[in-house]
């Protein structure tokens, strides 16, 4: 649900990835598996020079790659070379981005939890089994949770992360049907931004292959909380708070909106937690942020 920033300092740092995995230290050439890849470019998409690899690996237009190069459904040992950079990758790419949530759904952490371990899985946008070139691309590599690298597979999904994300197109919205606030009485409806027909093919599409309606509904006892939440913090009463700990308890009033919401409220920041892109949605429907 939110968009991934790749900066030239990532791009720099995947390269000395590559050397680091794909090149042996002794002899500073590549490995068997690397120069299989390279054999496999060199047959598949004619190239003649290890230069022309770095530009594949680095270029930020997989799509005009696709137009190029088109469908390779080839199976063979050119996979290998992904299972050696993969955890490598993973956690490395949590850490430039400082990313902490899946951008696909914003439900779960992806974290490094050790020096060796990761919860991050690199989702394929173009699955490599139909685009094995694109294997370990950097543009072509998403950092996910497993729930949504496993729903998606090799399933096409049209909104790309790193140029766009479901946040640009849609909110949460809701109607409580009646009162008292309790998660039966809640419709949680998803609200388009934008409503042409290219972007309705795009949220349709997400939803089929994430299936996010369906997981959101596990998630409406966050959305009573709020409507609580809603009734006890007035205005007023929010402006009190912060005029009494402005400086001590919050640094400025985001700080007091996100430890009332228990969500981050702007949209640069609900990739730091959980869940965030619904609290802040909801809370902004519900008058809570201003």
């Amino acid at each position: 649900m939110i968009a991934i920033n790749i900066s030239q300092d990532i791009k720099n740092e995947y390269i000395k990835t590559i050397r680091e995995v794909l090149v042996t230290p002794s002899t500073k050439k590549f490995t068997a598996k690397a120069k299989r890849f390279f054999a496999f470019l060199k047959s598949d998409l004619h190239f003649t020079r290890y230069s022309q690899m770095y530009d594949l690996l680095i270029s930020d237009d997989i799509h005009n790659l696709i137009r190029m190069y088109g469908l390779i459904d080839t199976l063979d040992s050119n996979y290998d070379i992904y299972n050696d950079l993969r955890t490598v990758w993973a956690k490395k790419l949590v850490e430039l981005t400082k990313a902490k949530v899946c951008p696909y759904c914003n439900r779960n952490f992806i974290v490094n939890f050790n020096t060796h371990s990761t919860t991050v899985e690199l989702d394929h946008y173009f699955p490599k089994n139909k685009y094995p070139y694109l294997a370990i691309s950097l543009y072509n590599l998403i950092p996910s949770c497993h729930t949504c690298n496993h729903k998606k597979r090799s399933k096409k999904l049209k909104i790309y992360p790193y140029k766009e994300c479901f946040n640009d197109y849609v909110s949460f919205s809701l109607n409580p049907t009646a009162l008292p606030f309790r998660e039966s009485n809640i419709e949680l409806l998803i609200k388009k931004k934008k409503n042409t027909r290219k972007i309705r093919k795009k949220i349709n599409n997400y939803e089929k292959v994430l299936n996010i309606s369906t997981l959101y509904e596990n998630h409406k006892d966050i959305v009573v909380e709020l409507l609580q939440k809603q009734m006890i913090y007035s205005d007023s009463y929010i402006d009190e708070l912060f005029e009494q700990y402005e400086g001590t308890l919050f640094r400025n009033r985001e700080d007091l909106l996100r430890l009332i919401t228990c969500g981050y409220v702007t949209d640069d920041e609900i990739g730091k937690r959980p869940l965030s892109k619904l609290i802040k949605d909801i809370s902004e429907e519900l008058g809570l942020l201003k």
